[in-house]
């Protein structure tokens, strides 16, 4: 056996940041008739979601007759949707024309007569799924696909939006919407999409790491485009709000979502494909008036081929902060994450002195150098104002500086700004054409 001088024995003990998903989608709506909400459930395909939130079931709380029109039932289901009334051999297909709610009693109004009796307690259940479920389908449905869509559950009867949002707290998701709920003025005050701007808002202030979110919800299409416009104030008018004009009757806030989700934070959303269905599109000034108004709209521009429907814009409902597009806010956050996750690492280790400064630098470093290399960002700058006092000679130091190193060391806080230069991308082209003879 050879004689070393030295020997050394390697082993490995490697640091590998958290990471942060940065397109899981929370769908908070509707779920089954008759039944009472559930908690949050993940779902990673939507034919889980669809077994899931069916669109549920009641039962008769009167006889019917043969060739009734109407039924009397312990649930309401929607206007519009099909339902099987009876069971076995009497069991008949039929289209909830009008609901009507007196005190606790619920008449449905079919499309056309029963041909058979149905005694009390026959059950009446509907065909298809429930707003979330369908909302769930609508975003996975989109391409590319989110990975993680989560669903919370609400009773179809008596929706209680506050509960949802203390439940959606906890949820691992970056964006969040309401399945099939337009912004519109019903009700007049703590509309719905009031309080998801105010809980995407709180909770990415005050959520802890990782926490921050985006909401996103689609305008009426019933209303007029000055009645739209007006609807983003107050709460609603935040860069943390996505909203989104359309011309169609799919829940299409949460197909935006989808489309948000199945892309990296950096990419904006101008001109991505959306899979909804519209057959009209806005005119010039409606989209002028949209785009003043900080809200996107949906779009089927000549230029690119097969008349798909695209994204318009990528706007947050508000350009303050310099957050005008989602992708800032977005590609904030992330990277917001990521320093995070590195820098934990130093904090309880690493002392306030010279190599432990500079080997925070080095941790950030190595969190925005591949940035860079990717084309995210274009350039950064790290400044600690301790470390630039501890790389002098003592002995040039004022008095005020000494203490600030002092203050530093005995407070056991370091201050480090960090400046990242985002180049966004082109949204717009102006060429001059000359032809000249």
């Amino acid at each position: 056996m050879p004689f070393n001088y030295v020997t050394v024995a390697a082993s490995s003990d490697l640091f590998t940041p958290a990471t942060r998903a940065f397109g899981d989608i929370l769908i908070i709506g509707k779920g089954a008739v008759g039944s009472s909400g559930s908690a949050a459930q993940r779902f990673t395909d939507p034919a889980t979601a669809a077994e899931k939130y069916p669109m549920g079931a009641t039962k008769l709380v009167e006889k019917s007759e043969a060739n009734a029109t109407a039924v009397s039932v312990a649930a309401e289901f929607p206007t519009g949707t099909e339902v099987v009334v009876g069971k076995d051999s009497t069991a008949e297909v039929r289209t909830v024309k009008s609901v009507a709610v007196v005190a606790t009693k619920v008449t449905l109004t079919l499309d056309k007569e029963l041909k058979n009796p149905h005694p009390v307690d026959d059950p009446v259940v509907g065909h298809g799924t429930s707003d979330l479920a369908a909302a769930i389908s609508t975003a996975f449905a989109q391409t590319p696909p989110p990975t993680v869509v989560w669903g919370i559950e609400l009773a179809p009867a008596n929706p209680s939006w506050t509960t949802a949002f203390a439940a959606a707290v906890d949820v691992p998701a970056q964006i969040v919407v309401l399945a099939n709920t337009p912004l519109n003025e019903q009700p007049g005050t703590n509309h719905p999409v009031e309080l998801l701007a105010k809980h995407v808002t709180a909770v990415s202030n005050t959520g802890g790491d990782g926490s921050e979110r985006i909401g996103v919800a689609m305008l009426d299409r019933t209303l007029t485009q000055t009645k739209q416009i007006a609807l983003n104030k107050g709460d609603i008018q935040s860069n943390r709000m996505v909203l989104v004009a359309h011309k169609s009757d799919d829940d299409v806030a949460a197909a935006v979502a989808g489309v948000i989700a199945g892309h990296e934070p950096h990419i904006s959303l101008l001109l991505k494909p959306i899979s909804i269905e519209m057959t009209q599109l806005f005119t010039a000034n409606e989209i002028e008036a949209y785009r003043t108004a900080s809200i996107n709209w949906v779009a089927s521009p000549v230029l690119l081929p097969g008349h798909a429907l695209y994204l318009g814009e990528g706007l947050t409902a508000s350009p303050v902060g310099g957050k005008e597009y989602v992708d800032v806010v977005r590609t904030l956050d992330d990277i917001s994450f990521r320093i995070k996750a590195a820098l934990i690492q130093a904090v309880g280790d690493l002392r306030i002195d010279r190599p432990g400064l500079r080997t925070v630098v080095t941790l950030v470093q190595s969190v925005l150098s591949p940035q860079v290399n990717r084309g995210v960002i274009e350039s950064y700058a790290i400044h600690i104002p301790l470390l630039v006092l501890m790389e002098r000679e003592r002995a040039t130091l004022t008095a005020d500086e000494l203490k600030q190193i002092s203050d530093g060391r005995s407070g056991r806080k370091v201050e480090m700004d960090v400046s990242v230069v985002y180049a966004g991308v082109i949204h717009q082209i102006a060429v001059k054409l000359v032809l000249k003879g």
